[in-house]
Order: C-alpha cells, then structure tokens, then sequence
C-alpha cells in the first residue's frame, strides 16, 4: 500500500511539471505556482498553527531525481508564519496558510525565477541544479496543531519512532564515507610511496628516534608506538570505543600544540590514521607515545598550524576502553582532537 501511495505521488509530480501552466493551478502573490486538493476538512489554518505533513520534493529538468521523500520517515513540521510585506518570498511556505487536515498539494518552482528575483545567483547552484530546471514539492498535510505544545509531543513521538531508521541511515552515510576517505588516502599513499616520500618520511621518524634514544615498535602502517605500560584491560580494537587523554607535540620541534581527552569510535576514521593506529597497540590503562610520520598524520590537507606532511607525536592514556559510547562529561569548553 505504502508503495503504491508513494508511486502515485511520482505520478503526480510528473503531471504537476507539464500542467502547472493550465488554469487549474493558482499563483502566489511572488509568482509561484500551485494547487490544492482538498481533503474534506472544514477546520481552517492561521497563522500559528502547525502543520504536520508528509513531503516528497522532485527536480526535473537537466536532470529527473527525488531530491527528498519523507514517507517513512520523519514527517515535516511547518509552523505557518506571517509573510513579509514587499519581499520576494517565492518559496512553498507562502500556501501553508491555505491547507487544512487531510488536504494534498504541490508547489513548483523555477530556477530561472528564483535566480530572476536575485534570491540565488547562479554560479551559488549546486551542481545538479540547473537553469531552466523546476523543483516540485508535494505535501500530504497529516494534522493540523492549533498549539505548539501539542506539536511539539507529537514531533519528540515521532522523533522516537524514526530513530532507529534515522541511526542506521546515519551509519550507513558515515560508512560510506569511511569508504571513501579510506580510498583517497591510500590513493595518495601509493602516489607518495612511488615517488619515495613514505620511506622519506619514515625516515625522517626513525632519525628522530635513534638521535634521542628512544625505541618504538613500527606497527604494520607504519606509526611507531613507544610502550610505557601496555595496560591490562580490554584492548583497543574494531567495534570499541576508546576514551584517551593525549598531548600532542610537533615531532621535530618537541612543541606541544594541544592536550586533551575525547572518547572515538575504533575503526571508523574517527582520527587521523596513524593516531589510530597507535592506539591499537594498547590496552586499557595503557600509557606510551606514537610517532606519526606525515604521510599518516594530516597529510597535504594539514590545518594551518602544520607544514604538509608533518611528523606528529602523541602521548597517550588509555583511560577505558567499552561496547558502548560512554555518557558524555559536561566540559567547559570543546577542545580541539587529532580528527581529520
């Protein structure tokens, strides 16, 4: 049933391109086309209400897609608002006074309109976005709330429901992601291994080490992890969460540029690669310093307090190490980490 709901809706919206020019839609004083199918409720909107509405918006022009569908998801919630006098709204929220419980509607507009009355140049358009192109958006008004309390109960309920989908849907984004930056960085490790840099940089650690008397262990990747004390709890590995108190030193230099604690996720990219990695050489309880070579810290896109492949080094604690994402502690002030 839900699918067939949502079919008729592309249905609809592909109509709503090719028809808006008949004289069943109406205009908005800013020039936007519409139309209404009304759903038998006699109640009226005002201004203050809050509509509750399912949405589906589709681009079509230079390129047919579904920009966004909230059916089965987290409805919209739009709370209707007095419009400005003499401004060029041109946006969905000038018909939300005109919809009433159970109601249907769609919306089109033109790029080409919206760039005309200045509210966005062209060169600002994302890449999918075209002159010339229309965005429709359709919206199934599911309730109508006459005060913000009741809306705001039925918004956290929903929120409720939706968070399962809206955690697995997050997870599979930062996956993706992961995937992605993973890639990219070995895509520039193989450039700089073949040009010679990583054993340049390697080198660069490895002279540092033996010119002051350290001895670290080279991990597989290729940080260098000296061990004060292993730890003897639960090792930090894929799938935990690891909470580390580190300072943090311009390698060469021996200048600290940062010390603070944060709690990451192992084994989703949640720092920089070497800092990671160093990491899994310990235990719970676990103290010692990683020596990060360049091509494994920050890289080319470095922040502006680094050099491009700047050796780095921490000193590390393993503070715990669990399954889950500890409750956070209240801090003053966030405090920057070695993320990327």
């Amino acid at each position: 049933m839900k699918r067939l709901q949502i079919l008729t809706l592309i249905v609809f919206l592909a109509l709503a391109f090719v028809g808006c020019g008949d004289g069943s839609y109406k205009t908005t004083p800013s020039g936007l086309k519409y139309k209404i199918i009304e759903g038998g409720s006699k109640d009226s909107s005002k201004e203050g209400d809050v509509l509750k509405m399912n949405v589906v918006v589709k681009l079509s022009g230079s390129k047919d897609s579904i920009l966004h569908d909230s059916y089965g998801k987290m409805p919209m919630f739009a709370k209707i608002q007095a419009m400005p006098v003499g401004q060029p709204i041109y946006a969905p929220d000038e018909i939300y006074k005109f919809l009433k419980k159970g109601d249907s509607a769609v919306v089109v507009t033109l790029i080409d309109s919206a760039i005309k009355k200045g509210l966005v140049q062209e060169a600002q358009l994302p890449p999918f976005i075209k002159k010339g192109d229309k965005i429709a958006y359709y919206y199934k008004v599911l309730e109508v709330f006459k005060n913000d309390s009741l809306a705001q109960a039925d918004y956290q309920a929903e929120m409720k429901k939706d968070e399962p989908r809206a955690k697995k849907e997050q997870e599979e984004m930062m996956q993706k992601m992961q995937k992605e930056q993973e890639a990219a960085h070995q895509k520039e490790v193989d450039s700089l291994t073949k040009a010679g840099a990583v054993a340049k940089q390697e080198q660069e650690v490895t002279g540092f080490l033996q010119s002051n008397g350290i001895t670290a262990t080279k991990t597989a990747k290729g940080a260098f992890v000296k061990i004060d004390n292993p730890g003897t709890g639960a090792p930090v590995v894929d799938g935990k969460y690891v909470t580390v108190k580190y300072t943090g030193k311009k390698m060469l230099l021996d200048s600290t540029f940062e010390s603070s604690s944060f709690t990451m996720p192992v084994g989703k990219g949640g720092s920089i690669p070497g800092f990671e990695d160093g990491l899994k050489q310990f235990k719970e309880g676990g103290k010692g310093t990683i020596y990060i070579p360049g091509y494994l810290a920050y890289g080319k896109s470095h922040p502006p307090i680094f050099k491009p492949y700047e050796a780095l080094a921490f000193i590390v604690e393993i503070t715990k190490v669990s399954d889950t994402e500890p409750a956070p502690e209240p801090m003053p002030a966030p405090t920057p980490h070695p993320q990327q």
